[in-house]
């Protein structure tokens, strides 16, 4: 970015990180008043020089409650099913 160029706001840094180009621009453009054109030279500009990083692992689910409760879940079906089949195994001894 030149030096006297402002950095993005937060919210449309979170939309760009999210892969929501288009709403970015258009979160840019009424923020800062910018034509459509300037908006989408800044956000390709700033792509450019800070690509954002995509989250994996544990940040996917820190940013979605949905995926938490569903990894939730799935350990407490795990834990049931290893529960189950361990008390079939003690039981016949």
């Amino acid at each position: 970015m030149p030096a006297t160029e402002e950095p993005l706001p937060r919210d449309v840094l979170l939309a760009l990180q999210e892969d929501r180009r288009a709403e970015a621009i258009a979160l840019l453009r009424k923020r800062e008043g910018l034509s459509e054109d300037e908006a989408e030279t800044r956000i390709d500009r700033y792509l450019e020089e800070s690509p954002p990083t995509r989250l994996r692992g544990a940040g996917i689910i820190a940013r979605s409650k949905l995926n938490a409760l569903i990894w939730l879940g799935l350990i407490v079906i795990m834990t049931l099913v290893y529960l189950l089949l361990i008390g079939g195994d003690s039981s016949a001894s």
